[in-house]
This record gives structure tokens, C-alpha cells and sequence, in this order.
């Protein structure tokens, strides 16, 4: 059971592999077209195209180690990790792309006029500009817009070194540009260097004497209050007394923040002081030296004794005098936190007691200051405005110091140098013809497939049996293959007679097989045989389908098509009477019938004229009797009808036969089409025996491979398409 279900698996992957190669067969044409097309297009694209030349050269940058007092001041420079990046931006800058073009020369960026090739004149698109009409500064805004498209700036991961490439239809161009970029933009960042600092220290200078003045002002202000309230400062220093409270009241807030940084610590010890496994638990203790010395010795006894402990019992001298050994260094361990703690304590206990006694001094002080306590609030603010102009003028002087020196002296601000200079390229490097051919062969080759499969998908007409069974529900009892008609060969309803070794003939025999089968209990037989629409070869089916009935039995083969007739016309035959003229009484039977020269056993009765109500003629009473007659006269009626949906001629005859016979064309008819007619007939209650998928593409379709062995496999038993024999018999 296993292998039934794997069998069917398999077939349908070799079938989708199948179906594959078959609608690439089907559809070479398009597929070859589309690649020709995208082919020759991208020759063209290749053949217009201007062969492009690259150069570049290499500029290593390097970080400043550190920043000047001056960038310090006015944030010229970013941050670290923006240096490079905006490096980038500087090398892309039109400042510098204007220096590139000063450096070459605007001449340099005209194009030279090009004699052009047979070839190239014929390609729209290869006019010459004319740049003589142009002004100057249009011509420099061109150069300088060429500079910038054609730059390409990459910078080597992880270092400072710089890639400056130029693309230019000029070779030599592009060298020059390459190696002027790298050059510009040393010349272009020392030049707005030395202009920042030299701005810089413009503004410095004319703000330096109006800084003095307010040093030298200030200094008079606080002189003259000293004077005037007689303040003596010994030593230069000021008066004792205000020098006093100052730095008292600078100790008394040092002593303040530092209790503060152990206030924390102090209260957790005060929390755990008396429990050593705690304090062993306080960050600030474990920091200290002996803390750190003790407990190192007491973990190593303490490993000590866990080592023995593996291979001595607790009794063992040994492992008794580890026991005293961790015992004394656990000991010690925490007297050294104690010892530490108690330190920390006495610390905290005699910075708060420093902090009163410094309280007291500075009320012991001010007590003293009372009486002049508002002139000292002055005093100290006319030294601080004097020391804040005296700092602010310094800080200047000292800018306009370093602007002086360069000024004197070209001083580069950043590390910068040309690591290898640009070479003429010998050979462009774009565009690459042979990639563009071979990319053109593939789009076109997908663009074909992508055309392919939508023609095969939106084909909606029938292409195999298994979709003609699996939508309609009837079997297919007959395949005929596609017959070509060429000059000086057989018309295709004469195939059977013609060429009885042919594939196309033992086609017919197999589909006269499966119509016997068919209706094997009927010793006379009546067939219709019909299509959906015009131009599907019933006619040809029904003509060659008697000729194959004739050699076993008395066969006619009735015309009853009688819009269209096309038996006579392919028979040849020039009889004006026929079933027309018989119904209406017009003719006799012996007149209205021909014999076939070829088949004694096949009678044919062709329409004879087209009458002008077809429809009431076939469902007459007349044409009923006549075909009950024909029935038992002949072992074989064959009729060939009109299309279903073209008229209702089939519908009304398909109530007198014995079984229909439907014919479709090969991946022509709509599939909707066929169904609607197949649902028409099967409402009339019309017999339809089976389908005949006629004029299969045998050089396209899936069926194409039963085929192509004609000249082995029919060969072998006799069967060929058309031979010399079946010529001259003919």
C-alpha cells in the first residue's frame, strides 16, 4: 500500500518537470525574442555609453591629541566621534571644491569637442553642447558642480586614511581632480585655522582695553576703602580679622562635608559595634589595609582547615592546631574591624566636636566685627570684582598672546598629509560590456520565461486530455494529430484514404475504435458529429471517420452542415442536388447521393443548395423518415453537424442519432466556451459518446513526446507520415 501512495507523488513531480520543459518548447519563440530584444538593447546602452575613467588618491587624517586653550573657549572643534565624520563633510564642502577648481583651472572642465563614430551618430542623444554662450560664472558654478557629483570619499574602517576617487569621461581630469582635493583641503583647514584664531584675537584686542581700565578701577575702589575705614592688612593680606572668619568658616564647611561623607558609615557601625560578623559586612571597613592583611589570613586558615578536614578527623594534632590557628586569625580579623571602626568613630566624634568649637570661634569673631560687619560685606564684594576682572583680563591677554604667535608663524591645526597621489588610468572601468551583455541575456531570458508563464497561465483553452476529462466529465476517445497543409500535398479530410500508413490515419482508426466501443449493442449505428464553434475540423473528423467505417460496413456520411457545407467542397464533388433537394422533393435518392471513387462502400450526400430556413428543414418530418431509413439501409450514418453555439442545428439532430460525437481544437477554443456548448447538449439529452481533441500540437503540447517516435516506433509497424508510395498511389 505504501508504494501506491508514493507512486503518484513521483509522477506528478516528473510531470511538473515535464510541463515545464514542455511550455518552454511551446514558447521558444517568445523567450528567444525577448532575450534577442533585451540583448540588442543593452548593446545599444553598452555602444552609447562613454567609457568612464576612475583615480584616486589617499589623505590620512589624524586626530588632534589635545584641544587648544582657545578651542577650549569657543567650542570650535566637535566631539571625538564626530571628528571624522565631519572630516567627511569639509572634503564635500563647495569651499573646498571652489579651491579644486582654482587649482586646475575652468578650462579643464570644458568637454573637447569628439569627432563621433558611424555608429555613435546614429544613437539620439550624442549632440554637443555649446558652451561658448556660457559666462564665466556659470562656467565656475559647472566646474565646481562637476567637482562635487564626480567625488567619491571613503574612509578605511578604523583608521584615519581617506579614499578621494573621481569618475570622469578624462582620464587625466580625474587625476587632477583626485590629487587637488587632498591638497585643497590641507590648504582649506589651515587657512580657517589661522582666520579663527586671527578673528579671534582681533575681538580679543579690542576688548583688552576696556578689560583694563576695569582691572585698574576696580583696584582704585578697593584701595580707596581701605584708606577711608582705615583697613590695615598685615603682610599684604588684609585685615586679620575678616581673614580669620574666612578661613574659619572655610574649615567649618570642609569639616561639615567631611562628616557627612561618614555620617552613614558612622551609623551603621554604631548600629553593629558590638557584633564583629556584621562589621565585617561594612564596605568602609573592609577597605582598610590591616582589615584587608587579617582577613586574607584568616581565610587561608580558614581554607587550611577545610583541606585537612578531608584527611584528619577533628582529634588530630594537626588538625587541632589548624583549629587554633583559624581561631586566632578569626580573632584577629575582627579586632582589626573593631580597631578600624573604633577609628571611624573617633573620626566622626571629633570632627562634630572641631565643627562646635570652629562655631564658636566664628560668634567668638564676628562678635568682634559687629561694629564694622557691613563695611567687611563691602570690602569682600569690592575684592571679589576685582579679582574676577583681574582673572577675566589675564585669560584674555593671554589669547591675544597665541593669536600674535600666529600670525608670526603658519602653525597646521590639524595633522593632514598626502599618503599616495593620484596615477592616469590607463583603461576605464566602467561601463563593463560584457556584464552588461550577459545582463541583458538574463533579464531578457527572464523577461521570455515571465511572458511564457503568463501566456500559459491566461491560456484558458485545452492543452491536455486530463483537463478536457477532469472539467467536462467525458472521455476522450481520440487524439489527431495536426496536419499541415503545404502545396502539392493531401487535403487533411483525405488523410485516411490518402496516406492509410500515417500517424494522423491510425489516429482515426483509434478514435473509429473507441466510438464502436462506444455503442456496442447497435448493429446499425447513427453518429453525430459536431464542434463548439466554427473552424475546429468536425468536418475533416467526420469525412475521414467514414472512410475509416466504410471498410467495415455500408457507410454515408450525411452534410447535414447546411450554412457552411465543406464535405463537397473537399470531396471535390460539383453536385447540385443533395439533402436540400432531396427533403424538398426536388430530387430522387439515387439522385442526391454520390459514390466515393475511393471507397465503394461510402455513399455521401451533400447538402446540395442552402436553403433558406436550415433549422426547419432538419426538424421536419421529412428529414426524421429519411434518416430512419438511412439507419436501416446503412450499417453506418455519419452527419456532420454545425457548431453548437453557432446555431441550434445540433441540438435538434442529437434527439435522432444514436451518439455524438464533439470535437475540440487543440489550444484554440476557450475552455467556457466548450462547457457551455457541452451543457447545451446535455440539457437536449443528446448521447455524447466521447470527446476528439483535434489538430494537436504535437511539436508543443505534452502529447508531443507519443509522437515523435513516428518514424521508429509507427515505422516499425508500417506506419509513417507521408511517403513516396502513398504519393504515387494517390
Amino acid at each position: 500500500m505504501a508504494s501506491n501512495h508514493m507512486n503518484p507523488q513521483n509522477n506528478d513531480k516528473a510531470f511538473d518537470l515535464k510541463d515545464a520543459l514542455t511550455l518552454l518548447k511551446k514558447h521558444w519563440m517568445i523567450i528567444l525574442s525577448m532575450t534577442i530584444l533585451a540583448s540588442l538593447f543593452s548593446v545599444y546602452l553598452a555602444i552609447k555609453s562613454k567609457p568612464v575613467y576612475q583615480s584616486s588618491s589617499s589623505l590620512l587624517i589624524e586626530r588632534p591629541n589635545r584641544m587648544a586653550s582657545l578651542e577650549q573657549i569657543y567650542g570650535m572643534m566637535g566631539m571625538v566621534w564626530e571628528f571624522y565624520p565631519n572630516q567627511i563633510h569639509l572634503l564635500k564642502s563647495v569651499p573646498v571644491a571652489e579651491r579644486v577648481v582654482e587649482r586646475i583651472g575652468v578650462n579643464n572642465f570644458i568637454p573637447k569637442e569628439k569627432q563621433l563614430n558611424w555608429y555613435e551618430k546614429i544613437l539620439p542623444g550624442n549632440g554637443v553642447q555649446n558652451y561658448s554662450s556660457m559666462s564665466d560664472d556659470e562656467l565656475f558654478a559647472m566646474a565646481v558642480s562637476n567637482v562635487r557629483s564626480t567625488m567619491t570619499i571613503s574612509q578605511a574602517k578604523g583608521s584615519g586614511v581617506f579614499q578621494i576617487s573621481f569618475d570622469d569621461y578624462d582620464p587625466y581630469l580625474a587625476t587632477l581632480k583626485a590629487n587637488s582635493l587632498a591638497e585643497s583641503y590641507i590648504e582649506e583647514v589651515i587657512e580657517s585655522g589661522i582666520n579663527a584664531k586671527q578673528r579671534t584675537g582681533e575681538s580679543i584686542s579690542k576688548q583688552l582695553p576696556e578689560l583694563e581700565k576695569k582691572v585698574a578701577l576696580s583696584e582704585q575702589n578697593l584701595q580707596a576703602f581701605q584708606k577711608k575705614h582705615k583697613i590695615i592688612l598685615p603682610d599684604g593680606g588684609g585685615d586679620l580679622a575678616v581673614q580669620q572668619l574666612g578661613q574659619l568658616s572655610i574649615r567649618i564647611a570642609d569639616l561639615r562635608r567631611d562628616k557627612l561623607n561618614l555620617e552613614s558609615i558612622y551609623r551603621r557601625i554604631q548600629s553593629v559595634l558590638t557584633q564583629p560578623d556584621k562589621l565585617a559586612r561594612v564596605p568602609a571597613l573592609l577597605e582598610k589595609s590591616e582589615v584587608i592583611k587579617q582577613k586574607s589570613n584568616f581565610v587561608k586558615s580558614q581554607a587550611r582547615v577545610s583541606e585537612l578536614g578531608l584527611v584528619y578527623g577533628p582529634k588530630h594534632p594537626r588538625m587541632k592546631q589548624a583549629l587554633e590557628s583559624r581561631r586566632l586569625a578569626k580573632k584577629e580579623y575582627y579586632s582589626a574591624l573593631k580597631v578600624s571602626a573604633d577609628l571611624i568613630v573617633a573620626d566622626y566624634e571629633a570632627i562634630t566636636k572641631e565643627i562646635v568649637h570652629g562655631q564658636i570661634g566664628v560668634t567668638s569673631i564676628r562678635g568682634e566685627i559687629s561694629s564694622n560687619n557691613e563695611l567687611t560685606f563691602e570690602y569682600d564684594a569690592l575684592k571679589r570684582d576685582y579679582d574676577y576682572n583681574k582673572q577675566i583680563y589675564s585669560a584674555f591677554l593671554k589669547q591675544s598672546k597665541e593669536t600674535d604667535a600666529v600670525k608670526t608663524a603658519s602653525v597646521q591645526t590639524i595633522n593632514a598629509r598626502v599618503l599616495n597621489k593620484a596615477t592616469v588610468p590607463t583603461s576605464p572601468y566602467k561601463p563593463n560590456k560584457k556584464i552588461m551583455l550577459i545582463i541583458g541575456l538574463i533579464v531578457g531570458l527572464m523577461l521570455g520565461l515571465a511572458m511564457a508563464f503568463l501566456l500559459e497561465h491566461f491560456d484558458n483553452t485545452f492543452k491536455s486530455s486530463d483537463e478536457i476529462e477532469s472539467k467536462l466529465g467525458l472521455p476522450v476517445i481520440g487524439m489527431l494529430p495536426e496536419v499541415e497543409e503545404k502545396e502539392n500535398e493531401f487535403s487533411p479530410a483525405l488523410q485516411f484514404v490518402q496516406t492509410p500508413k500515417s500517424s494522423f490515419s491510425e489516429s482515426i482508426r483509434t478514435l473509429r475504435t473507441g466510438v464502436l466501443l462506444s455503442m456496442p449493442d447497435l448493429e446499425h449505428k447513427s453518429i453525430l458529429v459536431t464542434s463548439t464553434v466554427p473552424s475546429e475540423g468536425k468536418t475533416t473528423i467526420a469525412m475521414n471517420l467514414a472512410h475509416s467505417l466504410s471498410h467495415l460496413g455500408e457507410t454515408i456520411l450525411i452534410e447535414a452542415d447546411l450554412r457552411r457545407p465543406m464535405v463537397k467542397e473537399n470531396m471535390g464533388g460539383i453536385n447540385k442536388k443533395g439533402l436540400s433537394s432531396l427533403i424538398s422533393g426536388e430530387s430522387i435518392f439515387a439522385e442526391s447521393i454520390s459514390v466515393d471513387k475511393r471507397s465503394k462502400k461510402l455513399h455521401i450526400l451533400s447538402s446540395g443548395m442552402i436553403p433558406p430556413n436550415p433549422l426547419e428543414l432538419l426538424s421536419s418530418d421529412k428529414f426524421e423518415l429519411l434518416l430512419e431509413k438511412l439507419k436501416k439501409k446503412y450499417k453506418f450514418v455519419i452527419i456532420d453537424c454545425a457548431p453548437v453555439m453557432a446555431v441550434s442545428d445540433a441540438l435538434v439532430l442529437s434527439q435522432k442519432v444514436d451518439a455524438v460525437l464533439f470535437v475540440i481544437k487543440h489550444e484554440s477554443t476557450p475552455s467556457q466556451l466548450v462547457e457551455s456548448a457541452v451543457t447545451r447538449l446535455k440539457r437536449a439529452s443528446a448521447k455524447i459518446v466521447g470527446i476528439t481533441l483535434n489538430r494537436l500540437k504535437t511539436n508543443k503540447a505534452r502529447y508531443g513526446r507519443y509522437y515523435k517516435y513516428e518514424g521508429s516506433y509507427y515505422g516499425h509497424y508500417g506506419y509513417h507520415r507521408h511517403s513516396d508510395k502513398d504519393k504515387k498511389r494517390a
